[in-house]
């Protein structure tokens, strides 16, 4: 399961359409039936391909700018411990983010 990178659809129901309509299918109508089937291959591949999803990615950003606004804060009214703690998560959740966005494009595009 994505958490940057999500699937439109389903892949099995979307597996499960594609065979149905191909078994629906007069065999005598198909002229070319190796064109056909990467034209059905395609159709499926481009429909269950994972996608960016740009609003789970600006609530990753607004939660690293949260936490880095409250360290500086906390940091401003001389409280040092609360501040680098909040910086070290800070820093944690910001290679998280960027580790699973990573991971996640280079499958999603694989």
């Amino acid at each position: 399961m994505g958490i940057f990178y999500t699937s439109t659809r389903a892949p099995v129901p979307a597996l499960r359409k594609v065979i149905e309509e191909a078994l629906l299918v007069n065999p005598d109508t198909v002229l070319n039936v190796a064109q056909d089937a990467a034209d059905r291959t395609v159709k499926l591949t481009s429909s269950i391909t994972p996608a960016f999803n740009p609003w789970r990615f600006a609530g990753a950003i607004a939660i690293a700018a949260t936490l880095l606004w409250a360290s500086i804060w906390t940091a401003q009214h001389q409280l040092p411990e609360i501040s680098k703690t909040l910086l070290d998560c800070f820093s944690g959740f910001s290679g998280l983010v960027l580790g699973l966005l990573g991971g996640e494009a280079q499958k999603a595009s694989s």
